[in-house]
């Protein structure tokens, strides 16, 4: 028989303060999310699943409060202890700044770190002494006070660490044709943990994330020294173009109002510009993935050229990347466009960055292929760039070949050699680079690139910085000098 009077407090199995649409989202995700659902259904630990709800709001939700220890089952009770520890570190809160109401990236987020949990705890349970067997509600929960805050601080450490770099990467190849291409969920969830997984992908996304930015750097530099004529006068709101007589009134305090409202309502009087647009160029990238490049020269190739593909493609140049072995081997051509898709760009990154042959190394095999590719579109002005560590004779009638087509076609050629004498590529290359086994100076001629490669206009004879001063201190603002930008 029931007992009157208004029922006991609720008690809940969650530690933070949620509502239905954190539920949903948790259980939407699930199902699209194999890795988070294997580590759940694999563990013997009855609390993982609530544990992993905790996680999951607190990397998601733009709020978070934890409920009060007495709202708490008993048994749940040290997931608050853990969440409690865990909002108070610093590494918590730069993990959520990736996560944030995000959900392909809450649920990876969610899955490291449950996992870090689990294995810490995992070997806690090895170092105790046996005591025999234990009853299920005796176990403590993954997130026990064995988890000491200085380990929960590298957990989430390294889930950052790791999610950061496949983030961005994903970001920067998900962009279509001058807007942002919004990737499925799904879709989304499986590369980034694609790139989080495998070491090698990891470190592939870690470094073009470094040389993006270094690229991004000196586009910026280059673009504001762009070369316009003065055309005519308008009326606008971009200040960047506003004649001299317009911005003194910015300086002046009484009149100052007066240049505010002319920007609002777009009524400044602006210099028109005009720049000439030359043809894109499309770039060509031959990356060696014979068994020798194995490892960390191969990492570095293929970062170097997916950076440097996806400023080309920001330029509007279509990019070919090459990826070639020996005689025998197949050649990988991958084609990119600048109006691909998201979902198409990032199947094409993936396919660069998990390929590989192995065996020797042959150069007038792909070389042969960009000449064929040059010669049938007849198009007047290309880029190539050439990475290998092997050495490789070339025949003097292919020589003489190549010399004419790059000459009528207009094709620089960039070649890095990795551990070798360039001997037969100089006869060919317009710059030639050697880095050493070690890589040293390897990401100073990553950036160069960007700075050189790139250039409309080649600089023959330009030596590669040891050291470029890529950082913070250089601003990177009047964005609407860059090409393309909107002229209002």
């Amino acid at each position: 028989m029931e007992g009157f009077g208004p029922a006991g407090p609720a008690v809940s199995k969650s530690t933070v303060v949620h509502d239905p649409f954190d539920e949903e989202a948790f259980e939407g995700i699930l199902p699209r999310a194999p890795g988070l659902r294997l580590l759940l259904d694999e563990t013997d630990h009855p609390y993982a699943r609530e544990l992993a709800f905790d996680l999951f709001c607190s990397f998601y939700k733009y709020f978070i409060k934890l409920l009060s220890p007495e709202s708490v089952a008993p048994e749940y009770r040290r997931h608050r202890d853990l969440m409690r520890r865990a909002l108070d570190l610093r590494e918590h809160e730069k993990l959520r700044a990736l996560t944030r109401l995000k959900s392909p990236e809450t649920a990876l987020a969610t899955e490291l770190v449950l996992d870090g949990l689990l294995r810490n705890l995992a070997r806690a349970e090895e170092a105790e002494p046996p005591s025999g067997p234990r009853r299920e509600e005796e176990r403590a929960p993954p997130d026990s006070s064995e988890t000491a805050s200085e380990r929960l601080r590298e957990i989430l450490r390294d889930a950052r660490d790791h999610l950061q770099h496949a983030v961005e990467l994903v970001a920067a190849w998900s962009q279509g044709a001058g807007q942002e291409t919004r990737l499925p969920g799904e879709l989304k969830l499986r590369l980034m943990r694609d790139l989080v997984r495998d070491p090698r992908l990891q470190r592939i996304a870690q470094l073009f994330a470094r040389y993006r930015r270094f690229g991004m750097q000196e586009r910026d530099l280059r673009a504001l020294r762009t070369v316009r004529e003065v055309v005519d006068f308008v009326q606008g709101g971009d200040v960047a173009r506003a004649l001299a007589g317009e911005l003194s009134s910015f300086a002046m305090e009484e009149r100052e109002d007066l240049f505010y409202a002319k920007v609002v309502t777009r009524s400044l009087l602006l210099y028109e510009l005009w720049r000439q647009e030359a043809e894109p160029r499309p770039v060509y990238l031959c990356v060696d993935n014979s068994g020798s490049m194995a490892g960390d020269k191969e990492i570095w190739a293929k970062a170097s050229a997916l950076s440097l593909a996806h400023l080309a493609l920001s330029h509007r140049r279509p990019v070919e990347v090459v990826l070639f072995g020996d005689v025998a081997d197949p050649l990988r051509v991958v084609p990119m466009a600048p109006e691909d898709d998201g979902p198409t760009r990032m199947s094409k990154l993936m396919d660069v960055a998990t390929y590989f042959l192995g065996g020797g190394t042959d150069f007038v095999k792909p070389l042969s292929h960009v000449l064929d590719r040059i010669e049938s579109h007849a198009h007047v002005g290309n880029d190539l760039l050439f990475v290998s560590d092997g050495l490789c004779p070339i025949p003097d009638d292919f020589l003489r070949r190549f010399r004419e087509a790059k000459a009528r076609y207009d094709l620089r050629m960039t070649s890095v050699l990795v551990g070798e004498d360039p001997q037969s590529l100089t006869a060919i290359s317009d710059h030639v680079h050697t880095l050493d086994e070690a890589l040293e100076e390897a990401e100073a001629l990553a950036a160069h690139f960007a700075s050189a490669f790139l250039e409309r206009t080649p600089e023959r004879g330009v030596p590669t910085p040891h050291r470029l001063k890529v950082g913070r201190e250089t601003p990177l603002l009047f964005d609407h000098f860059l090409p393309g930008a909107d002229e209002g």
